[in-house]
């Protein structure tokens, strides 16, 4: 099985190595996916360091229901923005592609999906 930190990997690995073969098609993409998989490796670790910190406050009995609730919506919030951010410097910045950031953006997600299909490979399902 898979855990966080192997995803964190495979993303930042991901980043690097399709922003380098994207620089042979185009700077602008490459520097658009380089700037998305960052950002998006940088708000992985951001909600896995939020996810922690909730769960040892909440099994420590030091955080009732709505303080759960404020803390992991502000974690949203503050993803949120990290993300808007990108986007926004994606749009505005001529040297990048806006898809591109997009694009690596999506990262994690397509990391996830590697090791979910490596682990059914190694199990044989």
């Amino acid at each position: 099985m898979f855990n966080e930190s192997h995803i964190l990997r495979t993303t930042v690995i991901l980043t690097l190595v399709i922003s380098a073969g994207a620089l042979i098609w185009s700077a602008q993409v490459s520097l658009g996916l380089l700037l998305g998989g960052l950002m998006s490796a940088l708000t992985f670790r951001l909600m896995i360091i939020d996810a922690t910190l909730l769960l040892h406050h909440a099994a420590g009995g030091s955080m009732d229901k709505r303080g759960a609730y404020r803390s992991s919506f502000r974690s949203f919030a503050k993803r949120c923005l990290f993300y808007s951010l990108a986007l926004t410097v994606g749009i505005l910045n001529p040297h990048l592609s806006f898809l591109a950031t997009f694009a690596g953006l999506l990262l994690p997600r397509l990391a996830i999906f590697y090791h979910y299909l490596q682990g059914r490979t190694k199990r044989g399902s």
